[in-house]
């Protein structure tokens, strides 16, 4: 009944009413769900997706997109996949409660699922639907709609390992241990799991315009059915592409994130009274970056970049061979062989020196700036200006320093209202450049040790990501920890020697650097003497950080 999968996929107008009544005949042939089929109006696009509309009282019917011919093994995919929903697939669901991030993900993992239940009744279809995912299999892209790509190749095949983080964490989540079984059973265990899996994105800070997104395998529908009707959305051919008119400049590009009522993320808190920590304790909320008057713009150059670039630059770089000779070592030095057979040529006695020696320097660094941004920083700091402000451009200088040179960096700010408000706002993700950043306004007290247990989970997760690079921590700060809701002066300093200590199990060195009119007695004995620098003006940061991100341990 198919062609060869070789014939091109738009075809004849005339071939519209036959490709719609196969569809119709192969989607109720698998597993005997009759289902009525259509030909979408308008001009063939390649993006266009099959819709499938359920209704209560009349059959579920497939709008397919304009042009496809009868030819080839799309229309064979689509009925499956369709036929697949109608047997395996939930009820709709309602969205709200889901961001726009975690409704993409809700879709590639049903998809999946209702896929993975099908092909134990009839393995054959993985082989018609792999050939609409080989190309995401080879894609090393590392954005949320080459992820999700990715993602929906790697459930299909279990023989196919994707060897980004991410996807095989999902792949953990959607499988049994044994690789061969589904975890997720139900609808309702796919939506918590995209639930989770979107606060995961949401830490990665990958960018997602939900205008745009289009369901990746073409065979595959829009997942318009998977939703209840939403009255405030506007009409839509495919309901996570929102509209298909492109963005005004009146309205954002992407879709906005609800308002997170709900902490990125809890932590323990170790109390020194009782010896033990104390369970989910502090929550950690990262919410949207600060607006108001920009205090640095990008593409500014900051004050002591180019001092401090040149200094960073003496630590870490590539692998390379020592240019100086030695008696002994793993290769012969060219130019010492040239030397020693002219020596030998001219009778002189050749300079034994005839070896180098590889030269491996540090890794290359991946450093997070942890800026203190309680009350304390807020108060004025004389002659040299607003202390905050001050610590901002700190951060920027070195932020801008170490991109410059091919480190990698992000930018955190953080204060606190107590154990369970920590706030965490992101002012540079990793792999972007320094944005245009607001003057942050101080507020709020020093709750050390979950902001530093927060940073070291950004670390770990972006090593995860991105191995090979060398973890730091580095605190910007005036002064103790302190919080509202704690009253035994030991409490806090105690809970930070342990967080660093945690840092330390998992490879994450831990820095500060101190400014006037701080006192860094807590910190030193937290960190170390060798790990707290003072930074008394700009002009001592190329020193000063310097000497920090060499101390070893």
């Amino acid at each position: 009944m198919w062609a060869p999968p070789c014939a091109p996929w738009f075809s004849r107008a005339s071939d519209a009413v036959d490709t719609a009544g196969q569809v119709r005949r192969v989607a109720r042939a698998l597993w005997g769900r009759p289902v009525q089929s259509t030909i979408q109006t308008g001009d063939p696009r390649t993006d266009a997706r099959t819709v499938l509309t359920l209704d209560a009282v009349n059959e579920p019917v497939m709008h397919l997109p304009a042009g496809i011919g009868p030819r080839g093994d799309l229309p064979l995919a689509m009925a499956a996949h369709a036929a697949a929903h109608l047997r395996f697939g939930g009820a709709p669901q309602p969205r709200t409660g889901l961001s726009p991030v975690q409704q993409a993900l809700l879709g590639v993992l049903e998809d999946a699922r209702v896929e993975w239940l099908a092909l134990q009744e009839l393995p054959g279809l993985r082989a018609v639907w792999w050939a609409f995912h080989a190309d995401a299999a080879a894609r090393r892209g590392a954005g949320f709609e080459d992820l999700l790509a990715r993602l929906s190749a790697s459930l299909l095949d279990p023989a196919h390992e994707d060897p980004h983080a991410w996807v095989a964490r999902v792949r953990r989540m959607f499988l049994e241990p044994d690789g061969r079984s589904l975890a997720l059973h139900t609808p309702a265990q796919v939506r918590e799991a995209a639930s989770l899996l979107g606060h995961d994105i949401g830490q990665m800070r990958l960018p997602f315009n939900a205008r745009t997104y289009i369901v990746h395998a073409r065979y595959r529908d829009d997942n318009t059915h998977l939703w209840l009707p939403d009255p405030s959305l506007p009409p839509s051919e495919t309901t996570l592409r929102a509209d298909a008119a492109p963005p005004t400049k009146d309205e954002p590009a992407a879709s906005p994130e609800p308002a997170r009522t709900e902490p990125d993320a809890v932590y323990a808190e170790w109390d020194h009274r009782i010896g033990s920590y104390r369970p989910h304790w502090c929550s950690v909320y990262s919410g949207a970056s600060p607006q108001g008057p920009h205090l640095w713009q990008p593409g500014a150059l900051a004050p002591g970049e180019r001092r401090l670039t040149r200094r960073l630059a003496r630590i870490g770089g590539a692998l390379r061979l020592a240019s100086t000779r030695s008696i002994d070592g793993d290769e012969l030095h060219p130019v010492a062989l040239v030397d020693s057979a002219l020596d030998h040529r001219a009778r002189r006695s050749p300079d034994p020196r005839v070896y180098r020696r590889p030269w491996r320097p540090p890794l290359p660094l991946a450093v997070l700036l942890l800026l203190d941004a309680s009350a304390s920083t807020a108060r004025g700091g004389g002659h040299a200006g607003d202390l905050l402000a001050r610590i901002q451009h700190t951060a920027a200088t070195a932020a801008l320093a170490l991109q410059r040179l091919g480190h990698r960096s992000s930018l955190w700010a953080f204060s606190s209202q107590g154990r369970h408000r920590i706030d965490m706002p992101c002012l540079k993700a990793w792999n972007g450049d320094l944005p245009a950043m607001p003057r942050l306004q101080g507020g709020g007290s020093t709750r050390l040790g979950a902001a530093l247990r927060h940073a070291l989970h950004l670390s770990v997760q972006d090593e995860c990501l991105n191995p090979g690079w060398r973890r730091v921590v580095v605190v910007l700060t005036d002064g103790e920890p302190h919080d509202v809701d704690v009253h035994d002066p030991a409490y806090l300093p105690a809970d930070l020697r342990r967080a660093a200590r945690e840092a330390a199990s998992q490879g994450v060195a831990v820095r500060a650097l101190l400014f006037e009119p701080g006192e860094g007695g807590a910190l030193a004995s937290a960190l170390g003497p060798e790990c707290v620098r003072r930074c008394r003006t700009h002009a001592d940061l190329p020193r000063t950080l310097t000497q920090l991100l060499t101390v070893s341990g």
